[in-house]
């Protein structure tokens, strides 16, 4: 079969000229040529995958870029964007072909801080990446306002510890140490210059005398001057450039007991003559101790190192001294002790043989006879009141004062020439006293 001749183009024309004359004379070919044009159009601009198509997206969450780089020029800004989510509304022309395809993280909206140059309040404009889906034409908002201030560090900040609670009674908290002792805080310049401690707090409530050691994680809680808790997620806390919010805390706790200081070795020496050591009190008495278990249980009596030497003295003596230093503990209440001690005349006893008793104070118109006519005694006093005294200066004797005739029991008094700084003995001595008429 042979192939079909082309047309004549003269052919063609006049085709064309009937077709146009055709729709002139009939209006309503006019109308349906034009519905046939624009549905020819749609019909190319549909299958046209090209064709650039705006698209908008809502609540775009938005990468934060440049934070280190804008730490290395000095500054930060004073809002938490690394943990802060951020969105934003933006418009972008996209290919009708990858319409469907398109999400915001095609995108990619980001802040970049790198923007910035110099502190204060700081507009961040938004920003997109390329992409192979089309391209952003707008942000709303824009910009991001910022506030920005210098970025600073202060090394070795002290970590302090702080108390609470009370420890279980008969135990002593030897020491705390926290590792790392000190820390690096950085941040805004008005936050970092603010800081002046590390605190961590310790419940001594915790310890327990079965635990004698304690190994404890305790957070960080930075403070100002006065002790109020400076809180910003804007603050890092590093040691050694690795960032910490916690600390090991160690605690050492002991046993205790209450022993007594031992009065027997606070003094030494011999008081002047004619003296004698009267009471010895040390003060305290008994002083709270700390240590092993072990010690503690061999522990019954603590000693002066430096007894108060009373030798020669004839008034009370008043010093200190240090205790012996016991090794093995951990701690004492009392480093020194106070020692007092009474100096005191010495008493002096002597023995008066056949002293005679008189009756002392007989009416004249009677006579009196005793049962016996002398008798021993003993006087004792302070040394220097009753040193001296001789058989003459002593006078036994029974008071007859308003006795009349009759058979008594009279006590034997004693009266001493020059002082009445003695004790008699027998103290009741008595003796049969017979009054009768005088001759």
């Amino acid at each position: 079969m042979q192939p079909e001749a082309p047309q004549n183009p003269r052919n063609v024309r006049d085709h064309l000229r009937r077709a146009l004359r055709v729709i002139r004379r009939h209006p309503f070919m006019k109308l349906a040529a034009l519905l046939l044009a624009i549905v020819f159009w749609v019909v190319v601009i549909a299958s046209d995958p090209s064709l650039l198509i705006e698209k908008t997206f809502t609540d775009a969450v938005v990468t934060v870029q440049g934070m280190e780089t804008l730490r290395s020029r000095g500054y930060t800004v004073m809002r938490d964007l690394e943990n802060e989510v951020i969105t934003v509304r933006f418009r972008a022309e996209v290919t009708q072909g990858n319409y469907d395809r398109a999400t915001a993280s095609s995108f990619l909206p980001r802040l970049d801080l790198s923007q910035i140059m110099g502190p204060g309040k700081q507009r961040v404009y938004f920003t997109a990446g390329s992409s192979l889906y089309g391209e952003v034409v707008s942000f709303e908002p824009a910009y991001l306002e910022l506030e920005v201030e210098p970025y600073t560090s202060r090394s070795r900040v002290p970590v302090v510890t702080v108390q609470t609670g009370e420890n279980e009674e008969g135990l002593w908290l030897a020491s705390v140490s926290t590792d790392p002792s000190s820390v690096t805080v950085s941040g805004p310049k008005s936050l970092v210059d603010d800081v002046r401690r590390a605190a961590v707090t310790i419940p001594l409530d915790g310890l327990s005398s079965e635990r004698l050691y304690d190994s404890l994680s305790s957070v960080i809680e930075l403070q100002d001057a006065q002790g109020n808790a400076i809180v910003s997620p804007l603050l890092r806390i590093t040691n050694e450039s690795i960032t910490v919010d916690s600390v090991r805390v160690d605690v050492h706790v002991y046993p205790t007991k209450q022993v007594p200081v031992s009065v027997e070795s606070a003094v030494t020496g011999v008081p002047a003559h004619g003296y004698t050591l009267g009471e010895v009190r040390v003060t305290p008495q008994t002083v709270l101790v700390a240590g092993d278990a072990e010690v503690l249980a061999g522990l019954d009596v603590l000693h002066v190192a430096s007894p108060l030497d009373v030798s020669g003295q004839s008034v009370s003596q008043l010093g200190s001294s240090a205790l012996s230093d016991v090794e093995t503990l951990v701690y004492r209440a009392a480093e020194d002790v106070i020692i007092e001690a009474q100096i005191v005349q010495a008493e002096h006893v002597h023995t008066y043989q056949d002293l005679e008793i008189t009756v002392m104070n007989l009416d004249p118109s009677l006579t009196a006879k005793l049962s016996r006519s002398s008798m021993s005694a003993v006087l004792s006093g302070q040394y220097e009141d009753v040193e001296g005294l001789t058989a003459d200066d002593i006078h036994l004797y029974v008071d007859a004062q308003g006795l009349g005739e009759g058979v008594y029991m009279a006590d034997v008094l004693c009266r001493v020439d020059g002082t009445q700084a003695y004790t008699f003995t027998p103290e009741s001595a008595q003796v049969t006293l017979t009054l009768s008429a005088a001759p």
